[in-house]
């Protein structure tokens, strides 16, 4: 094992495009960190610097003690796992398993017990037999994984391995390398789009985009105190509702109002978030995450209809129109994320938009339905319009490393 450290790392390609951006990230011995974010963020690019296969125009990259920026693939000691598997297709499971270990002089009888102990790891001991494409896609991913395993390399890199399998398999597989990671405890960095497979299996997640590292963290760290609007938007699903709103004092208290529709703020809150004081009178954006939305209780109320409830079973996702302010600046978030229609609709009072809640399936609202709602001022997410970043909580921990 050994640890995997990006410092200052850039990539530029011809006609000066960047695709990194001074990427400075530590992936700790052992540890298993996501590269995550949406297609074209430099996540692919980054891991492909490291396992040799793109060169570095600026910084240095380092496995264990040694620096890297010129090693070539072969002597880095890093095995990467592919979106395709890249089997051979001629040879059955042991001989695929195999191949390295008999490249590298490894002894027959060490090939074989080394084989024999990965498949028994990955449930492959029936199947060593097989050629792939007598293996369902699962076992395929799984043989392209103990080929990675066996040679017992420092680390694991990872590029989008389970994009090309059915969701439900994508869900057992995100257990299975998770388990298997934590079996082993080899280094690992794993890239993807999917920001569940990167909530669920990192031990960290690092969100990037156009080729810059926004935060990395652990993921409930990045839920409950995302650094800017835009990790907000991209980490949860479904994603956060965002409005935009004017602060502003009432005698000693500070309210938010958007459009029609006013949320008062506790003066706990306002402790904890002393920044809004001095924004008296300028936007901020609201953050509300879809399960901070209630039916009744105490809280501030949204006032609205009922346009769509999706049942889930379990339960239910329900979109309200409300008489307030879509955020106006898709710049700063993943638009990509955000729910349809957030930014349509113009309703008596003026412009309205549409938030989403998440409700348990006892809720009997209905589409057309009037409804008022409530959303916990505690559980706000606050945000400075001009610059995307949040203002924090004066307790809140500090995300772990930020881009500069």
């Amino acid at each position: 094992m050994a640890e995997i450290q990006f410092l200052d790392v850039s990539k530029v390609y011809g006609g000066g495009t960047a695709a990194v951006r001074r990427l400075t990230l530590t992936v700790r011995e052992g540890e298993f960190v996501v590269l995550v974010g949406p297609s074209g963020c430099g996540k692919t690019t980054a891991l492909r610097m490291v396992a040799g296969l793109e060169e570095i125009t600026d910084g240095e990259i380092r496995i264990g003690n040694r620096v890297v920026n010129d090693l070539p693939p072969r002597d880095r000691d890093v095995a990467m796992v592919f979106q395709s598997y890249a089997l051979y297709p001629h040879k059955n499971v042991y001989e695929n398993l195999a191949f390295g270990l008999r490249m590298r002089g490894v002894p027959k009888a060490d090939q074989r017990t080394r084989v024999e102990e990965i498949a028994r790891v990955l449930g492959l001991q029936d199947l060593l037999q097989r050629r792939p494409a007598h293996l369902s896609g699962g076992q395929r991913q799984r043989v392209a994984m103990g080929r990675a395993i066996v040679r017992e390399p420092k680390a694991f890199l990872m590029d989008e391995p389970l994009s090309n399998l059915d969701a439900k398999l994508r869900g057992q597989m995100r257990a299975e390398i998770a388990r298997i990671q934590q079996t082993l405890k080899v280094t690992t960095l794993y890239v993807t789009h999917d920001q569940v497979e990167a909530m669920t299996m990192g031990h960290r997640v690092a969100v990037m985009r156009d080729g810059v590292l926004q935060q990395v963290d652990t993921p409930q760290q990045l839920y409950d105190a995302p650094t800017n609007l835009f990790v907000a938007s991209f980490v949860g699903s479904p994603p956060m509702n965002m409005l935009e709103a004017e602060v502003e004092r009432d005698g000693a208290a500070l309210v938010c109002r958007s459009g029609s529709t006013q949320i008062d703020v506790p003066h706990d809150v306002v402790a904890r978030r002393p920044r809004l004081e001095q924004l008296v009178g300028r936007r901020v954006v609201l953050g509300i995450r879809p399960e901070s939305v209630e039916d009744g209780g105490e809280g501030a109320h949204l006032r609205g209809r009922v346009l769509l409830v999706e049942a889930l079973g379990a339960e239910q996702l329900i979109h309200f129109e409300i008489p307030a302010v879509p955020l106006g600046r898709p710049e700063l978030v993943d638009a990509a994320a955000q729910p349809p229609g957030a930014s349509l609709g113009i309703d008596e009072g003026g412009r309205s938009t549409t938030i989403l809640g998440r409700f348990d399936r006892s809720t009997l609202l209905r589409p057309g339905e009037a409804a008022e709602v409530r959303v916990d001022p505690h559980r706000l997410h606050f945000f400075d319009l001009e610059t995307g970043a949040a203002l924090e909580a004066t307790d809140a921990p500090v995300a772990a490393e930020l881009a500069s």
